[in-house]
Order: C-alpha cells, then structure tokens, then sequence
C-alpha cells in the first residue's frame, strides 16, 4: 500500500528534446531528459541497441507527467514511446547559437539533413564523445617582422575603406593583378581586428596553401594562428576547433570547412582567391564555402573580403549590380610590372611538347641564374596508351576513360576511381607488338627536361610527388632558396605562390580548354591562363610568359596578352545574359548512378514526371542526360538538369519533390544526390 502511494504522488520534471544523430538517415530523433540541458550541447542516447552521440537542436516541452500512469514513458507525435536521454556530455554547447542558425541554413538551402550537415562539421572526436579539451595549445609567435616598405596608395585605400565597415555587415570584391599585394592589405585589416580583440577567418581555396600563409601571418601578426584543414589528425582538428570557440586563437586559416568554425568573437573573413572551384565541396554535403561567407558574414554582422585576381562572374556581376563594393589594386606593388606575355604557334610542331623557341628561352632564363615554371595540368607520363595498327586504347575496366601510363611505377592507372594494372606487351585486339604512347604529362615531361638540362634541378610538383606528408613543403622550401631550376607543375601552383627568382613561366597544352562541354569552361580557361601567368616576375625584374597553342587566333588570347581580364569577363556575361545562364539564372543537379544503367536513367525519368506535376512553369527541366563520363568505379551517372530565373521559385520545387520523393519506385535502387549552384 505504502509503496503503491509514492508511486502514484511522485512527480517527474521531464523536457522533450530534438537531438541529432550522426547516422544515415535523414531524421532527427525526441527523447526524454530528466536533467537540465542547453540547446548545442552534445548527449549519449539509446538508439536501437546502441548507445551513440548526438546535438540537442531544440527544447520541445517541458512538462510533468505521472510516473504511475501506468508506467508508461510519453510518446512523441509519431506515436512512439519516447527513451531517455543517458548522459547529457556538455555543460557549455557545443555549437552556439550563431554556428547552429549557419548549420540550419545549409541544411535548409542545399537541402541536406541537418543531422548529415552537423556530422560533417564537427570533429570526429567530439561525434566519439571524447572530452571538449585542447591537449596542446598553439603559442604565440616569438619574434614578429617589420616589413622592409610601405603599402602602396592603392593598398592604403582599400585597407581604411574596408576598416571603415568594422561592426557592421558589408562585402568587398578586392580585385587586384596578380602581384599587386592583396595579402599585405589582409595583414593590415587582420592585424586591426586583432587589436580590437576581435578574431578573423581566412580561408584559403588549397592545402597546399595553408602552410605558407601561417608562416607569413605568424611572422606579421600578434595573435595565435590555427589551420584547419583535412591533413590535420583527429587531435589537431579537435585543438583547433576549440581554440578558435574559446577565443584563444586571433586568426583561423583554413581550407573550406573551415568555414564552419565556432569562433565566440567574430570580426572578419577573408576569402582569398574566391574564383578558385575548390571552394565547392563535391562529395556528400555539397556546399560552397564562397557562397556560405556571405550569409556567415551576414549573420554575424561583420565585413566580408573576397580576393582575386581574376573575379568570377557571379562576383563581377553582383559588383556591377552594386550589392557589393569592388576595390581595385591596378599596379604590382614593390615596383614589380605584369610580365610580357607571347604565344608560340604550335601548329607545325607535331609530337614534341617543347617547342625549339620555349627550350632556348628556358636555357636563356637559366643562364642567368632565374627559375622557370612549366605548366602543364595533366599528371602521368602519357594520357594514351594505344595501338598503332589496329587503332586499340587502353581503357579502364571499370570507368569511360582511358588509362594514363605512369613509367617510374610501370602502371596504366585511371585518373577516375584508381584502378591499376601492367601494361600489356602485345595489343589484345590484334595480337601485334605495336603497342605505343601518346601525349605528354608531367612525368614524361620531366624526363624530356633532363635531356636537355643535364646539370639543372628539375622539381616536379603535382599529386603524385606530394603524396607523402610534408612533401609539398619540401618542394616549395627548395624553389624558395631561389637557386635556378626547372619547376615542372599542375593546378597545384596556380594558387597564390610567390616564388621570389621565377622569371619565366611556359603554358603547355592549353587547347584542352577550347573543347569542355562544360559552359564554364572559356571563363575557367581564362583564370587559369592569368593566375599561371602571374607566378612570372612577381619582383623588381619584368617577367615573361609564353603560352604553346595550336589555336593563336583564339580571341581569349587578344585579352592575356593585354591583361585585360574585366572586359573578356564582361563579354562572357552578354553572352550569359542573351543565353540565359548562370548567373542570370539559377541551377540545380539532380544526379543518379547505378550499377545497372536503366535504373539510374529510369529514376530520373520517374523524377521528372513527379517534378513537372509540381506545375511550377517558371522552372526549366532537361534531361535526364548521360554524364560526360557516363560510366565510374562502375557505376553508371546520369543527371537532370533545373534551371529558373527565380531562386525562390526553384527551392520551393525542389523542397515540394523532397517531400515526395519516396513516391519513386526505384528510390532505393540508385544512388542520388542533389547539387545545388553546381559548377560542373
């Protein structure tokens, strides 16, 4: 009877909670708490029969019940019962409020489960539910430099019109040539935030990048400066993560996740060459970092500073439309000039990737003791590995593509998903020993190098030779010696390196450009032709540049040569405009692959049925389509295009097929994502 009593007056203070879980699907779950607990805050829950991590994300009720009502537990709007929270992990959240309202944002416009976005964000060691603890904390830089010179005028201007916009919400395309010192106007308006006690994101569009800006910075600046980037392990990351949450750190640099950093008092980001694609995440949570500073910049009331040399046309567009303010910087600082550039007619050349007048140019350059840089943006030894009787390619088993031979291994490997074997000695179709290469990559084109350059230092840069961790440091502290020498690279020193003694920069197989599918392409082209070219005379010594093509009368290169990259951009944008795309449109990709080919190209058919009955007339529909490269790691890709001059009308479609999309009877025999914004 006793016991009977205290059951039925014993009354439980419980709140009903929304918690994010780090599993494959798309919902989020409620649970029970009895303990006070704070919105962002990590708690172990039951989920199945495992115990596992999630983030609070809402406060649903805070109500009373009866534990004697029949013992039963309360039951969510589903209908479920609804289990305990276990232990709740955190007393300070974990995410604050103003990384939760970004995180949300996402979630809601590139319309990808919140759950997925937060356990894309965090530190995998905060997802395990080990402690919110840094284990090493980064010191302060012992000695700082003075610089040997002053800014420019030019330099000055922009740094007071951008310190001018402290505490408020305000973007500036900071447009200057290559060369012109847009990271010296970074390190004013940096080192002004950080007396202010204010803290910075910069972030940067490659790894390879970040070393060397933490170097310059902690060389300059009176503050901690933290990377984070995907190199770092789970401990580093972990450290970084909660220096940049708890202030410890002025000035977090890092890559494009880093723009989902806690930082409790924000000042300023910088986004530094914003042109550069490696902004967009292509895999899982697509997102652009680029894209997301603005909103982060708005959110958290602070300026917003996007740098480059060769503006997209998003940005160029917006600029002119005046919903941002565009800074320029017109002349190289330090005196230094934009290189001479010159084009070699490659039409009369047949095989060789060096032309007779670039190699007496290099042997010119090297005899007076300057570097050389060698473009060429295709890894490998060759691209094609063919016979030369019956017309035979080596291909790749698993993709549509051909295989690339790599000779120091002795492989044929697929640049797509991987895939190795050993060349073969006699053709498989005809049976003949007629087996050649065709093509140059980088490797092939060491080898031609030293054949010439005996006794010179060839440094060959891309994903193969920076492989090994601190490889790439390695390569770039031997050219900064500023010893002569050869340095044969990809994409990867396009971005930013300043190589004091590298005179002359060579641009080979180019032509590539002229034939993407991709409507993107000319402009890409361009940027890629401007940023290579100002790695050359980036000092007091004019620079040269001299570009190999078989198309001389292309009118891009009437622009490069005079470095009038704003009007070629400006001509780009008619053409956008009287085509209707980008960015006079907006776009989504509605992506599906399977193993078996109907059922990708089906579902995707089956999607454009359910899409077109949402009756939305302003948004275009195309496709479904085959990828340009159809077939990958097996899997056959097939795309469905939407294009709408109006955004808002295009999400609402998109969240109205969301809500459907379990109505598609081959849902679950594909693989499918959405793309929004989509750059490929």
């Amino acid at each position: 009877m006793i016991k009977y009593l205290f059951y039925q007056y014993s009354i439980t203070l419980s709140l009903i909670i929304e918690v994010a879980i780090s599993i494959p699907l798309s919902k989020t779950f409620n649970y029970l708490c009895d303990n006070e607990v704070s919105v962002g805050v990590r708690v172990k829950v039951p989920l199945a029969r495992k115990k596992v991590i999630g983030i609070v994300l809402a406060i649903k009720d805070k109500s009373r019940y009866n534990e004697t009502n029949f013992r039963k537990k309360r039951e969510d709007t589903l209908g479920y019962k609804l289990k305990s929270v276990e232990k709740v992990l955190d007393k300070i959240p974990i995410l604050d409020k103003s990384i939760l309202d970004l995180l949300f944002w996402s979630a809601n416009y590139y319309h990808y489960p919140i759950s997925k976005v937060i356990s894309y964000t965090l530190p995998k060691n905060l997802l395990l539910g080990k402690e919110a603890k840094i284990k090493k904390i980064i010191d302060f830089p012992n000695k700082l430099q003075q610089p040997d010179f002053q800014p420019t005028d030019e330099q000055n201007i922009a740094i007071e019109q951008i310190l001018k916009s402290t505490n408020q919400y305000h973007a500036f395309l900071l447009h200057g040539v290559t060369g012109s010192g847009k990271t010296e106007v970074y390190l004013h308006i940096i080192q002004s935030m950080i007396d202010q006690k204010k803290q910075v994101l910069v972030l940067v569009p490659e790894i390879g990048l970040t070393p060397q800006m933490i170097t310059h910075f902690k060389s300059r600046l009176k503050t901690r400066v933290i990377a984070i980037h995907s190199q770092l392990n789970e401990t580093q990351k972990l450290d970084a993560y909660l220096m940049a949450k708890n202030g410890d750190a002025g000035v977090i640099l890092g890559t494009r996740s880093a723009i989902f950093a806690p930082i409790s008092n924000f000042g300023l980001i910088i986004i530094d060459e914003e042109h550069d694609n490696s902004f967009k995440q292509q895999s899982s949570f697509r997102y652009s970092a680029r894209n997301l500073g603005f909103i982060r910049a708005q959110q958290s009331n602070i300026p917003l500073v996007l740098g480059t040399a060769t503006p997209s046309l998003e940005l160029l567009k917006i600029a002119m439309d005046k919903k941002i303010t565009r800074i320029t910087l017109t002349k190289r600082a330090g005196g230094a000039t934009l290189p001479k550039v010159s084009l070699i007619d490659m039409r009369s050349n047949t095989n060789d990737a060096l032309s007779k007048i670039l190699i007496e140019k290099i042997k010119q350059y090297l005899s007076i003791d300057k570097q050389v840089m060698l473009f060429i943006n295709r890894r490998g030894y060759a691209p094609i590995y063919y016979c030369t009787q019956c017309n035979w390619k080596a291909q790749c088993n698993h993709c549509d593509s051909t295989m690339v031979y790599h000779r120091h291994i002795n492989r044929l490997k697929c640049h797509h998903c991987g895939d190795e074997k050993i060349p073969e000695h006699v053709c498989p179709n005809c049976t003949k020993q007629s087996l050649k290469i065709l093509g140059y990559g980088t490797e092939k084109l060491e080898e031609t190098l030293y054949s010439y350059f005996v006794d010179t230092p060839i440094i060959r840069i891309d994903r193969d030779t920076t492989r090994r961790k601190k490889s790439f440091a390695q390569h770039l502290e031997q050219i900064n010696t500023g010893k002569p020498c050869i340095i044969i690279g990809t994409q990867m020193l396009t971005k930013g390196h300043d190589f004091s003694n590298l005179a002359m920069v060579g641009i080979l197989d180019v032509d590539t450009g002229f034939l993407s599918t991709n409507f993107r392409a000319t402009e890409y082209l361009a940027q890629l032709l401007i940023q290579v070219s100002g790695r050359a005379g980036r000092h007091k010594e004019r620079g040269e540049v001299v570009i190999q093509t078989r198309y001389p009368d292309h009118p891009i290169f009437n622009f490069v040569l005079s470095s009038r990259y704003t009007q070629f951009a400006s001509q780009l944008l008619k053409q956008r405009l009287s085509a209707m795309m980008p960015p006079f449109s907006h776009q989504a990709l509605l992506c599906a692959n399977a193993k078996n080919k109907q059922n990708a190209e089906n579902f995707l058919h089956e999607a454009a049925i359910l899409l077109k009955s949402i009756q939305m007339n302003s948004v275009e529909i195309w496709g479904p389509i085959a990828n340009t490269i159809e077939k990958k790691s097996d899997y056959y890709y097939f795309n469905l295009y939407l294009q709408s001059n109006n955004r808002v009308t295009l999400h609402q479609i998109l969240s109205t097929f969301s809500q459907h999309i379990n109505k598609l009877k081959l849902k679950n025999k594909v693989r499918w994502y959405l793309d929004i914004d989509p750059i490929e």
